[in-house]
């Protein structure tokens, strides 16, 4: 009976001993999991999340006004004919658009990732001429968020259902024309310094300013839409 009474101690004493352990190891796997996810949080407030700002962040300078009228007419006079389904699109005169180290292509709901090549040289060099500014004056790399591109006659009916301001004659028919959002960028390193969405918003309109100069587009300041709405002058 003693004996039996010993044995029964020391398999409660083996069990007690592997609770202990196994009591342990969820401890460390929980303390690993916190400092996991803590880090990605990090990451994703450093390289995702930035607050949505007003459309007054952009100095009234650069609120450009070339006006619908004014850009249908370069964009009638350089690029396709219209067409009223996606699948009629002439692609072999056309450059598709994808996200790439200049830019980044934003999900597209009204509106086909192309444009003419001369619309996709431009919408390059803007996304060049930002980020050599941002090295230059020592800020974390970001590239420009593209939201709209070329749109069908399918695309404006849609658009218009849902945006009663939207133009039925829109330049961006033409695979000329793009918009750049200006209250969001898409941050890619986090070497250099820390620069606001106003400050990266100035930025970019100093590339488009530069460019407009130049003759190589026309641009409208759009402050309901929060962007820049360009169309390419070749």
């Amino acid at each position: 009976m003693e004996e039996k009474t010993i044995e029964e101690k020391k398999t409660v004493e083996k069990q007690q001993t592997l609770l202990s352990k196994h009591g342990k190891v969820l401890i460390i796997l929980f303390a690993a999991f916190i400092v996991f996810a803590y880090g990605a949080w990090r990451v994703y407030r450093h390289y995702s999340y930035q607050p949505r700002p007003s459309a007054d962040i952009v100095k009234s300078k650069y609120h450009f006004g070339d006006v619908n009228t004014t850009q249908l007419k370069a964009a009638k006079k350089y690029g396709i004919q219209p067409v009223d389904h996606k699948d009629l699109l002439p692609k072999e005169k056309l450059t598709k658009i994808e996200t790439c180290d200049k830019y980044k292509v934003d999900r597209l709901t009204h509106s086909v990732a192309y444009l003419t090549p001369a619309a996709a040289d431009l919408l390059d060099e803007i996304g060049s001429r930002f980020q050599a500014t941002l090295e230059n004056q020592e800020l974390r790399k970001h590239r420009v968020i593209v939201t709209s591109l070329l749109r069908t006659g399918d695309d404006v009916e849609s658009l218009r259902k849902v945006n009663g301001n939207a133009s039925p004659n829109s330049a961006h028919q033409y695979a000329t024309t793009f918009d750049i959002t200006y209250v969001r960028f898409d941050r890619q390193s986090l070497k250099g310094n820390a620069a606001s969405t106003k400050l990266l918003a100035n930025i970019l309109g100093e590339v488009l300013e530069q460019l407009r100069n130049e003759k190589r587009c026309y641009v409208k300041y759009e402050q309901k839409q929060h962007c820049f709405h360009i169309t390419s002058r070749k």
